[in-house]
């Protein structure tokens, strides 16, 4: 039997943003009034939000986490993604927000005082843009350190966070097909412009395998390990194919991310914009723009979902819908490169709904987890340990 984990903070201070923000609507509305006439506290603490805008000394009681600065990080970058509105919706603008009020309200709420904190032991900072780029040629390049790599058929500029791939002219002469690679390791991130303008954003412990040209190929075909979200060129003749481990994703110009790591059991597709289509072993299945292919033992399955929640890892946060504290420290292993044990089978299947800061350390992540559910970490080194609370 699962257990059960309040996440109605996190929903009300969703709520209370929008009332803050003059833009909560007429269910929003009723949903806040339920919730002030179910206790004076609610009622105190809504007035003091109103009152104080929980403020920075406020913030300061909850979790050592700078969440004003990683706010002013968050409306800086918002501001320089102004053109990718179908990713930056206002939850985004919003998210530290809504962590904070959701983390507050459970601290200022909570009946049971007693929270037992992370244990303050080695400074575990996120990942970084660090990537691997082997040529075609054996070569062997680390983008971390380089500016520029001049390569026959192509010319790779790299600024540290994303490498842009331009084919020369001569390549329209190339016959052969060969392959570049980049690869992400654990606690990395990185961007890539393909050649034929395609941008992807690779996750970390990520493998893509692409062209080192796309000059006179009948389809644009990259090979995917990992995590990538991708914005395709649109090439109506020149169809762009992700194969992963056991299917293919088929498109015109689209986005969508894509989750195929080999130690999972399952992979998912989901599409943003456009439409794709999913090979399965011959099997053809299309999805429609917010919808999700879910690959498990040979089979796909399709879901309507909220396409966010499997994209904001680009960005400043990771947005979690009921998912198991399994899945979450899955993630969060491949970012912060940690090994996580757990004390018994029950612990992983506590679940949890929320945003968490992609940028923190993992000290202050482990924080917010242990605030809002009834479990808690013990970190030594490198290594996590999730148990209950007693």
């Amino acid at each position: 039997m699962k257990n059960s984990i309040n996440t109605y903070p996190y929903d009300i201070a969703a709520i209370i943003l929008a009332y803050l923000r003059s833009e909560i609507d007429e269910n929003g509305q009723q949903k806040l009034d339920v919730w002030l006439e179910e206790a004076d506290s609610h009622k105190a603490l809504f007035a003091r939000i109103q009152d104080e805008k929980m403020q920075y000394e406020d913030i300061q009681k909850i979790l050592s986490y700078n969440a004003g600065g990683a706010w002013q990080v968050v409306k800086q970058k918002a501001a320089q993604r102004k053109r990718r509105k179908h990713l930056m919706r206002i939850y985004q603008i919003a998210a530290v927000v809504v962590v904070v009020l959701g983390v507050a309200m459970t601290f200022f709420l909570k009946e049971e005082t007693a929270v037992v904190p992370v244990a303050k032991v080695e400074n575990i900072t996120p990942g970084r843009s660090i990537a691997k780029l082997t040529v075609a040629s054996g070569d062997v390049y680390h983008l971390d350190s380089l500016k520029q790599v001049d390569l026959a058929v192509s010319l790779a500029a790299n600024d540290g966070k994303e490498v842009v791939f331009t084919d020369r002219q001569l390549a329209e002469n190339v016959k052969e097909i060969r392959y570049n690679k980049i690869e992400i390791p654990r606690g990395g991130e990185y961007k890539i412009t393909l050649g034929d303008g395609t941008r992807v954003y690779l996750n970390a412990q990520t493998e893509l395998r692409f062209p080192e040209s796309f000059a006179n190929s009948e389809q644009r075909l990259v090979y995917l390990s990992g995590e990538a979200y991708f914005e395709v060129a649109k090439n109506q003749s020149n169809p762009f194919i992700v194969q992963c481990r056991d299917y293919a994703v088929k498109v015109l110009g689209t986005s969508f991310n894509v989750n195929s790591y080999e130690d999972d059991k399952t992979s998912k597709t989901t599409l943003a914009t456009g439409k794709v289509e999913i090979n399965m072993g011959g099997k053809l299945t299309v999805l429609k723009p917010g919808h999700q292919a879910i690959i498990k033992d040979g089979k796909v399955n399709v879901e309507e979902v909220d396409v966010e929640v499997y994209t904001t890892w680009m960005y400043e946060n990771f947005r979690f819908k009921s998912e198991s504290i399994q899945e979450i420290m899955t993630k969060l292993s491949r970012w912060y490169v940690v090994d996580v044990f757990y004390m018994n089978e029950s612990v992983k299947n506590y679940h949890f709904t929320g945003y968490l800061p992609r940028y923190a350390k993992i000290t202050d992540v482990l924080e917010l987890l242990s605030l809002t559910t009834n479990i808690k970490f013990d970190v030594k080194g490198r290594t996590v340990t999730v148990m209950e609370k007693l």
